[in-house]
């Protein structure tokens, strides 16, 4: 039975304020030690637990699955193909990774700036990149985005790259990314080296360029970046300190330790950039990819145990995951591979338990692939002791709730408690001020201990209406160019608490909770 990396300390007791976003729990990187996770309950034969069963994905934006896509900006073409945008834009690399059922609304986007390395961009190439922006709207997706200069394909600059003119760049690019800031998930640091990895560059030994295009970046876009490895953050010297907490990271080299280079390239148990995840990633946003399966010293030919995988994404907290690379290996295994409630109790990972139900009420087996596609990010359950009542006009709520994914809702996104009319409109928004669905953490972040919080939503409002509604909460985008965009609103998990309601123009998505007459 597989035994899993955890840490030797006292619980941390947190406050019903407690914020992701300042408070982090200090874990020293002495004190891991390998503990063993199981129980008396013996291991259940695989031909005993049945076929996997289907589950219908939940798509939610910000989080989940993603495919890549990449374009030169200069001349609109794929790198290492003859293919020009929009053709194999999201759609097609969606259908080639077989993910049609999977909700995916992330694509993570390599825009190379090679032809502008020492020039400024020129604006029919800005309006280029509005297009691919206005693209990605138009079919419902966030950008996971990176820029960069280098590729080992056509027209390449050979580490021509310098911080001067990333600055001007970001000076530039700033305006389109504040028009579209609802449409990234998140953006990464790129820019440097090799496909914006930070490594081939003649910044590689310039902490102070390095320094001056992070701080660039951080004043360009408002929320969560991502660097490579801890390492990189760490020798940051910043502008503003506090940004620190919001430079999150993209392990391109997930390998959970399985690889003889995943030392000092992924975040391997016990190093002390594991415990740096562990200890603070519940604050930013996580990403990850396994590199791709092939002959060279740099690919991944193992199948890596999904007990390590399930464990490392929850310790650091994912929020979106590749399946572009090593699809043929590891992704496609994942789909073969069984996850049932003992299974997923034996290695402390959270489940709602109507998840492993069907229709009839029957427990079933899920694959490991759809549990890592529902579980990345957030997954929100309304829990059955929240209530709703009337006095008057008021409605007095009592809402509970658990969050079962990796991570939590990390970009701004504000809460409504809506009322939808027997005619099927919404009569009433009320926004709840004090509500901040980043703290819905799934557990108690920085620590062992895995249980699943619950947290609290309950007050009394002035409706000003009179007869029947439905009562939801509708969690828009936090952009106001996507408020009003179904597309991009955050659903519940279905249960007997929670139903979904979209209206006719396709402007709400709605989680609706109850019914009450005034």
């Amino acid at each position: 039975m597989y035994k899993y990396i955890c840490l030797l300390f006292g619980l941390l007791i947190l406050s019903p304020s407690f914020c992701g976003c300042t408070e982090t729990t200090t874990i020293d990187a002495t004190l891991w030690e390998v503990v063993d996770n199981t129980n008396d309950e013996p291991e259940q034969p695989d031909e005993t637990l049945g076929d996997i069963v289907p589950i219908a994905s939940l798509n939610n934006p910000d989080r989940g699955l993603h495919v890549e896509v990449d374009y030169l900006l200069h001349n609109l073409k794929e790198p290492w193909a003859d293919v020009y945008f929009p053709d194999g834009f999201v759609g097609p690399k969606i259908d080639i990774h077989r993910a049609q059922n999977d909700g995916v609304t992330l694509t993570q986007m390599y825009i190379y700036l090679t032809e502008y390395v020492k020039s400024d961009i020129p604006q029919s190439a800005l309006d280029d990149l509005q297009r691919m922006f206005d693209k990605l709207k138009e079919g419902g997706y966030k950008a996971i985005l990176r820029f960069a200069y280098k590729t080992d394909g056509e027209g390449t600059t050979s580490g021509e790259e310098s911080p001067e003119w990333v600055e001007r760049h970001l000076e530039q690019l700033t305006p389109i990314l504040n028009k579209n800031l609802g449409l990234i998930a998140v953006m990464q640091a790129g820019f440097v080296g090799t496909w914006g990895e930070w490594h081939s560059s003649p910044m590689d030994n310039n902490q102070a360029a390095k320094n001056r295009v992070v701080n660039a970046l951080l004043k360009a876009y408002p929320y969560c970046i991502e660097m490579r490895h801890p390492r990189y953050k760490t020798a940051l010297t910043l502008e503003n300190e506090a940004d620190r907490n919001r430079i999150g990271f993209a392990n391109d080299y997930f390998t959970v330790g399985e690889h003889r280079l995943s030392p000092d390239n992924d975040f391997v148990y016990g190093d002390p950039a594991y415990v740096e995840l562990t200890n603070e990633s519940h604050q930013y946003y996580v990403s990850g990819e396994i590199p791709y399966s092939g002959a060279t010293d740099w690919e991944f030919n193992t199948i890596m145990p999904i007990e390590k995988v399930v464990v490392a994404l929850r310790d650091h907290h994912y929020s979106a995951f590749d399946i572009s690379q090593n699809f043929d290996l590891n992704i496609l295994s994942w789909k073969n591979q069984k996850v049932y409630p003992q299974w997923l109790d034996r290695n402390q990972i959270l489940y709602a338990d109507n998840y492993f139900k069907d229709e009839e009420g029957n427990t079933v087996v899920r694959s490991f692939y759809d549990f890592v596609r529902d579980h990345l990010g957030y997954r929100l359950n309304l829990l059955e002791e929240s209530t709703l009542s009337v006095e008057g006009q008021n409605l007095i709520y009592n809402l509970q709730l658990t969050n079962t994914g990796f991570s939590t809702v990390l970009n701004p996104r504000p809460v409504y408690l809506v009322f939808i009319s027997e005619s099927e409109r919404v009569e009433k928004e009320i926004k709840l001020e004090n509500v901040n669905p980043k703290n819905w953490q799934p557990f108690e972040p920085g620590t062992r201990n895995h249980e699943a919080l619950i947290h609290k939503m309950e007050g009394r409002v002035n409706v000003g209406l009179s007869g029947k509604y439905q009562v939801g909460i509708w969690m828009p985008d936090g952009s106001e160019s996507l408020k009003y965009n179904s597309a991009y609103g955050v659903k519940w998990a279905l249960n007997t608490k929670t139903t979904h309601w979209i209206d006719n123009e396709n402007k709400y998505v709605v989680n609706v909770i109850g019914e009450v007459e005034f």
